[in-house]
């Protein structure tokens, strides 16, 4: 039964584990940038590929806790607390710091504050993530790209720029790096919608994906892996952008949307008073039912009485006053007595 038991907790401790692997991997990449900021040569660059490809460790480790939770069925609160927060260390602050110690570190002021603003981009898209996920079914669809999408870009350009051996960056260089930093801290908090691949999917979707992933094979074998990573996050950002302009187009003019918002809302807002009113009209009339048959029933009560007591109204009727032996009582002038009934 104690084995059972353990069993029970190590299953429920398995995806925190996993998720904690990704934080390993973000900060073994951030150990491996601090290295490599003060070797020169070859071997900073060898620290700096190793530290890129620990990002993508990382993304990995994250694509797969959720996966572990719903395999164990161990889903928790705690364990999605714990997956935001590492995904805060893992895809905003070690793919900023890996940029930083690659190049922008050479950028200045400008190079701090542009990492700076993809870290912010990283922890909103978070937060808003946690607030907008629904508590129950599957989330089809992503509002901005993915905090892994982002740090997954950081990581193709520095791989791409190693495998091509660019390594020295001038002025406009570190800016066009800079300003790509700040975009996807932009793109991750922006509207553009990416498709999940989660629930059903659409021979759109399988087409897609096949796509993207005959793209990275090709250029595999025609460049190399480095550059194939790097043209496959620019084939996933456009993908997204395309599929935000198709929905737009395909829901109509901002406008139209709101004017036809509006008039559902009155509607709404029409059909509620409708149901008011009639509701309130049920209600006068039971209460007017509900008064007459009270009324009705006091009518009867007091008719039922009166046949009850058998008394005769003293100003209607009057019955001649009798002695005890049956005859009438007279006046001195030798009139009857006239009065009520007495026994």
């Amino acid at each position: 039964m104690s084995k059972m038991r353990r069993i029970r907790k190590a299953r429920f401790a398995l995806p925190s584990l996993v998720t904690l692997g990704s934080v390993f991997c973000s900060f073994f990449s951030m150990s491996l940038v601090v290295r490599a900021m003060s070797l020169a040569g070859n071997d900073r660059i060898d620290m700096l590929f190793w530290a890129a490809i620990a990002i993508i460790g990382s993304i990995v480790f994250d694509l797969f806790d959720g996966k572990v939770a719903r395999w164990t069925h161990t889903s928790t609160k705690f364990g999605m607390e714990l997956d935001s927060l590492a995904d805060g260390v893992s895809f905003g602050v070690a793919p900023a710091v890996l940029l930083y110690g690659f190049a922008l570190c050479n950028a200045g002021i400008f190079g701090i504050i542009a990492c700076f603003l993809y870290i912010c981009g990283a922890l909103l898209r978070l937060a808003r993530f946690n607030i907008e996920a629904p508590d129950e079914g599957v989330q089809t669809y992503f509002k901005g790209i993915p905090s892994p999408g982002g740090a997954a870009g950081i990581a193709s350009i520095v791989l791409a720029a190693i495998s091509i051996n660019f390594t020295t960056f001038s002025p406009f260089e570190l800016k066009t790096l800079g300003v790509a930093a700040i975009f996807l801290g932009i793109l991750m908090v922006s509207n553009v919608w990416y498709k999940t691949l989660k629930g059903k999917k659409t021979k759109a979707d399988i087409g897609i994906v096949l796509a993207g992933i005959a793209f990275f094979g090709v250029m595999c074998f025609v460049e190399n892996p480095a550059i194939a990573f790097f043209l496959l996050f620019c084939y996933f950002v456009m993908w997204g952008m395309l599929l935000t302009v198709y929905i737009n187009l395909k829901r109509g003019p901002r406008s139209s949307r709101r004017r036809k918002s509006m008039i559902d809302m009155r509607a709404v807002s029409n059909d509620s008073d409708e149901s008011a009113k009639s509701d309130e009209s049920a209600k006068s009339d039971e209460s007017a039912k509900s008064d007459e048959s009270a009324k009705s029933d006091e009518s009867a009560k007091s008719d039922e009485s009166s046949k009850s007591d058998g008394s005769i109204p003293s100003d209607k009727q009057v019955q001649a006053v009798t002695t005890l032996d049956g005859l009438p009582m007279l006046n001195e002038d030798g009139s009857e007595v006239k009065g009520d009934k007495k026994d």
